[in-house]
């Protein structure tokens, strides 16, 4: 994130109460005033939005980054003083580029002791982005054998929505992801998304400063170079950059609260409270509990906004 002193909205706007969509048993639910009438271009995030390919993330980096702090601290550190330090920083700055981790984790590294040579960060990026391509690897291989399913690697409902909300913006929509552009590239033509995100309309890290945002870049792009009003923008994701970036540019922000699958969760890290509180303190307007599973009710209520 460029603008790190830029504040959260937190409960600013926030409504008293939610208020659930129509027959959406409070699946969706309404969490701050909107207007959809002017809605002309979509966002969305990639992982944990309309893809399940690297769902179970949080394990590999915390492992990566847990190996690498306790390798290089100076006395070493004990494994759980490394794990608890790691997951409290990894879930602090969920969504910002991975470079960006990869720098505090040199940071902390610094911090215990260590006095070698400079370390790159991206070093630690590199194989925790070996970990999730052998992943992905992994899971695609189940899908040859049949052990897996397409659905397996798809958000459910992800399909129907994308060709709802792309058949009803006149303007179309973007997809903007943390992960590297090849590999999402690649992710989007095997899940069959390419029909709506070829690649001109992809930002991913790899396509610019490895500090730089994607979504942040998308926004911005649309907002000085395409003459978009903020108002035009609907963004769809599962972590706080994509929701706070559209909060501040005055669009219409879906928050979405899809399982990370972890380890810790029943430790109390990667849970579904946290994400959804985050998604909350970062500017959601709508709050989708279990995507997507009522993808017309999701629709009509973002293009019909909610004015208490």
């Amino acid at each position: 994130m460029t603008n790190t002193t830029y504040p959260f909205p937190g409960t600013e706007g926030l409504l008293a109460q939610p208020v659930p969509v129509a027959n959406t048993d409070s699946n969706i639910e309404i969490v701050r005033p909107f207007s959809g009438r002017s809605l002309s271009v979509g966002l969305f995030d990639f992982d944990g939005t309309i893809s399940d390919e690297r769902v179970g993330w949080p394990n590999l980096i915390v492992a990566n980054n847990v190996a690498y702090l306790i390798a290089l601290s100076s006395p070493h550190l004990e494994h759980r003083q490394a794990e608890e330090l790691v997951l409290a920083d990894i879930e602090a700055t969920i969504g910002i580029p991975t470079y960006l981790q990869m720098k505090r984790l040199r940071t902390m590294i610094e911090k215990h002791g260590y006095q070698g040579p400079e370390l790159d960060p991206r070093m630690f990026k590199d194989s925790y982005n070996d970990a999730l391509i052998g992943m992905v690897s992994s899971r695609r291989a189940q899908l040859a054998t049949g052990e897996m399913t397409m659905d397996d690697l798809r958000i459910d409902g992800a399909m129907e929505l994308l060709q709802g909300i792309n058949a009803r913006l006149s303007r179309g929509i973007y997809l903007a992801s943390g992960s590297d552009l090849d590999a999402v590239t690649e992710s989007v033509e095997h899940l069959g998304y390419s029909e709506f995100f070829p690649r001109e309309r992809i930002a991913a890290a790899g396509s610019l400063g490895p500090e730089d945002d994607a979504k942040e870049a998308v926004i911005d792009g649309l907002l000085n170079d395409s003459g978009i009003r903020g108002e035009e923008l609907v963004t769809f994701g599962d972590g706080f950059p994509e929701m706070l970036y559209t909060h501040r540019a005055g669009g219409v922000g879906v928050g979405v609260v899809s399982r990370d699958e972890s380890h810790y969760e029943h430790l109390g890290h990667f849970t579904i409270e946290q994400k959804k509180q985050r998604l909350l303190n970062a500017g959601a307007h709508l709050i989708v509990h279990d995507p997507y599973r009522n993808v017309p009710e999701l629709l009509d209520a973002i293009f019909l906004g909610y004015q208490p």
